[in-house]
């Protein structure tokens, strides 16, 4: 018998197709079985090859999608967050053409809105805004406001304070403050309490420097007032309210109103003023006082909006206000430049051509190339992978006619006199690109006319960007939104509001979120991870079709050494008994 046989031995993955064990075959034969199973098997693995490409495709277009999500989401944290002031666009404030600079900003700071009067004023302070208090006397609270009330003699079980107060609004009000004392409740504890139950309208707190428990009006101004009318002896006499005897320690300090005299440019003469807030506005300038600078005698309420003279133990805090165009300008200018950048790129890629001659590389082919000649191949091949996308061209559009579109009331009237594109002499001396290639990009054509509009005009400025519709509906809340306020609603739109990731937002959504959970395919919206997910379950079933196709052909093959094994031996048999 000839010493010839066909085995399978499990030990990897080789052979055409990529099975599961190791055949030696073709001992009978003569031939290269796993070369011709190979190549019986071409149709299956292009099949699985072309499948894979495309997912690749789809993964390259899903990365793409990314980095443009990245740069708008760049963007808008860059000029559309509230917490950034110094850029915020849609803040009036951010269009005030003063500079504002204090002597002593320690006592007074202050901040110029665009209808101030440049020059040099100044300002004396007879009185800081107070809220209306009751102070205890000193306790023993070694922990600070941690301090736990059983340490300071209180039984658990429940405890009150009954408060009368007002806030600025002058209605009186009265609240039960009702606390159930624990073994670890604290100081801090008791002022939560007070806090949340008159819904913030009174506050408390431990002074650590004093060591004095305190109630509070929120408000500051002569109208607040406060009293405590009863409560738990063992409560108000822990927190330094009354004594061991019961009597009361507590007086009530009623709030009070900021009093001070400004003397505006071009004038001579201080005038008295008081405000209930220590933040005030008074002819376009923003004042912030937190001391006291004058004992001035004619600083008082009967003199209120009067002129006075001054006293040799003035001391006034100066406050400069100049006009400066520079800031605002730069804020317009600087995003310009980043929304172009951003405009450039979606507009390349959009019209970005596709080179044919390079797909995505099979793992066959890449077996073959250095990572160098791979990475090239492969920025070839992205070429065009965004050309003409539906999503992104709307995009573009709609930043397009959020620049083209007029700003209008609900009336169809122009809300500001800075017509955008206009030429006229209050032109705003930005426009769109008059080349079409460059579509949604913006510039500014005028550099003077911009400056005037930020120097002479800035409130039609604020009504032309940053004016606020209240319309339900979609076309009418565009038209009557001012421009960087509909930039604004683009970029929620499209990739979701400052501080969110994974949104329904229409660019975030089709690059990020899965709804295709079937096991056949095709459940879900169309996104790139559905996509994904689809094309993978065609690979799976293509690469399943090929290992079955795979284990037939080796199987056929395996039969024919059978044979021709038998055929060996019955020639072998028949050589002997002749011989």
């Amino acid at each position: 018998m000839a010493d010839s046989t066909t085995s399978s031995v499990p030990v990897g993955s080789t052979g055409a197709g990529g099975g599961n064990t190791l055949r030696i075959t073709g001992l009978n034969t003569g031939l290269d079985i796993d070369a011709m199973v190979k190549k019986m098997l071409t149709a299956d693995q292009t099949k699985v090859d072309k499948a894979k490409q495309q997912q690749q495709l789809i993964t390259w277009k899903q990365e793409a999608y990314k980095d443009i999500i990245t740069s708008l989401k760049d963007l808008q944290s860059a000029y559309f967050d509230v917490a950034d002031s110094a850029n915020y666009l849609l803040s009036s404030s951010s269009y005030s053409n003063m500079a504002v600079s204090s002597s002593d900003s320690t006592v007074v700071s202050a901040k110029a809105l665009t209808n101030a009067e440049v020059g040099n004023y100044k300002i004396l302070v007879k009185q800081t805004a107070k809220v209306a208090d009751i102070t205890g006397t000193s306790i023993s609270a070694s922990s600070g406001s941690s301090t736990k009330l059983l340490n300071l003699g209180v039984s658990t079980g429940d405890v009150e304070i009954n408060l009368s107060y007002k806030n600025g609004d002058g209605v009186e009000k009265s609240t039960s403050i009702e606390f159930s004392v624990t073994n670890s409740s604290t100081l801090q504890d008791l002022a939560d309490a007070i806090k949340n139950q008159t819904d913030g309208a009174v506050t408390a707190k431990f002074n650590e420097l004093t060591g004095k428990f305190s109630i509070q009006t929120s408000d500051t101004g002569s109208t607040p007032s406060l009293s405590i009318e009863s409560g738990t002896d063992d409560l108000l006499e822990a927190i330094g309210m009354k004594d061991s005897s019961g009597n009361t320690l507590y007086t009530s300090n009623a709030g009070q109103d900021a009093l001070f005299a400004i003397k505006e440019p071009n004038s001579n003469d201080y005038v008295v003023g008081k405000n209930s807030s220590n933040n005030f506005t008074i002819n376009g300038i923003t004042y912030s006082i937190s001391e006291v600078n004058s004992t001035n005698d004619n600083i008082e309420e009967s003199n209120i909006g009067e002129s006075i003279s001054t006293t040799s133990g003035d001391n006034a805090v100066s406050i400069s206000v100049t006009r400066d165009t520079s800031k605002v300008h730069d804020l317009i200018s600087n995003f310009i430049d980043k929304y172009n950048e951003i405009v450039g790129t979606l507009q390349d890629k959009l019209s970005e051509k596709k080179d044919y001659d390079y797909s995505p590389l099979t793992d066959s082919q890449k077996s073959s190339m250095s990572d160098t000649d791979i990475s090239n191949w492969e920025k070839k091949a992205k070429q065009g992978i965004l050309r003409n996308d539906s999503n992104l061209q709307n995009l573009l559009d709609q930043l397009a006619n959020a620049f083209t579109t007029p700003v209008v009331d609900s009336s169809g009237n122009n809300v500001s006199t800075l017509y955008f594109g206009d030429t006229g002499t209050n032109a705003i001396g930005i426009d769109t690109s008059s080349t079409y290639s460059e579509g949604a990009k913006i510039s500014i054509v005028d550099d003077e006319k911009l400056t005037d509009a930020i120097a002479n005009h800035p409130d039609e400025l604020i009504k032309l960007f940053t004016t606020t519709s209240d319309s339900t509906d979609t076309t009418k809340k565009f038209e009557q939104s001012g421009i960087f306020e509909r930039i604004d609603q683009i970029l929620d739109e499209n990739v979701g509001v400052i501080g969110s990731t994974l949104n329904a937002a229409v660019l975030t959504k089709y690059a990020n979120v899965q709804e295709d959970y079937s096991t056949t395919g095709g459940g879900g919206t169309g996104t790139l991870p559905d996509q994904l997910y689809q094309q993978q379950l065609l690979v799976n079933k293509l690469t399943e079709i090929m290992n079955d196709h795979q284990t037939k052909y080796y199987n056929q093959f395996t039969q024919l050494e059978v044979a021709m094994e038998k055929l060996n031996a019955q020639q072998s048999t028949l050589s002997l008994y002749l011989s």
